[in-house]
């Protein structure tokens, strides 16, 4: 499937789901838009017309789902959403011999596979999936672990205008607390402190009792409200 080519390909991006091409993956360029019903409209339109036989958005915010609840999307999954602003201090960096990796293009099969490890069905990535993911801000740094030549976690984090975002992280259940969670989030938000930003965001399910306690740990606030993962049957 590719990019939207309708009257705003800008403002949103149809792909396919990692792992399931029978689904089509809506991604908002711009979490500030506020879709209407003929936007909605013309994304199951395309989705329809490249063969999907069901559309699953990107992560929502509230005041961007009323015509997607309109053309008969259901939640299928819920996010929090939690903001560190940049007054907060860092904590401590990780001490130890780990020392973090560039994570190169040709790094994510591997990083693929620790991925599909760490997070259930159907909320993996594949290679692309974390491609695009690097490539949705006009900046980003991504970082891996390695452990006796074998990648063990990464994170990949991005920024746009004063605003960072952490986009992924995610560590091989094989190698879990040891740290490595803890030394990539401090490099990221280390990373965009040092680039001026304003704030930084990070979304993590809102049952992911761990991954919140871990971003509270560095400063990160829970928002009021849930963000949504909406979905739709095409067929």
């Amino acid at each position: 499937m590719s990019s939207l080519a309708a009257a705003r390909p800008a403002r949103a991006r149809l792909g396919p789901w990692p792992y399931d091409d029978r689904v089509a993956h809506l991604v908002l360029l711009d979490h500030h838009m506020v879709p209407t019903s003929a936007d909605v409209a013309n994304w199951i339109a395309d989705a329809k017309h490249q063969g999907a036989h069901v559309v699953r958005t990107g992560a929502l915010f509230p005041n961007s789902v009323d015509a997607f609840f309109e053309a008969g999307f259901r939640v299928a999954d819920t996010l929090s959403l939690l903001v560190r602003p940049a007054t907060v201090s860092t904590p401590p960096r990780v001490s130890g011999a780990v020392r973090l990796r560039r994570l190169r293009p040709a790094m994510l099969a591997e990083a693929a596979e620790i991925d599909r490890r760490s997070f259930s069905k159907p909320w993996a990535n594949d290679p692309s999936a974390l491609g695009d993911i690097m490539a949705a801000t006009p900046y980003h740094r991504s970082r891996s672990v390695h452990l006796d030549g074998r990648m063990v976690a990464f994170s990949i984090s991005g920024r746009a205008d004063r605003s960072g975002y952490v986009q992924r992280l995610a560590v091989d259940p094989g190698a879990r607390r040891r740290g490595f969670a803890r030394l990539l989030l401090d490099d990221a938000v280390r990373w965009m402190m040092r680039r001026d930003t304003c704030e930084a965001l990070v979304n993590t399910a809102s049952d992911n009792h761990a991954a919140l306690a871990l971003y509270a740990s560095f400063g990160f606030e829970r928002q009021p409200g849930e963000l949504l993962i909406l979905e739709r049957a095409l067929r």
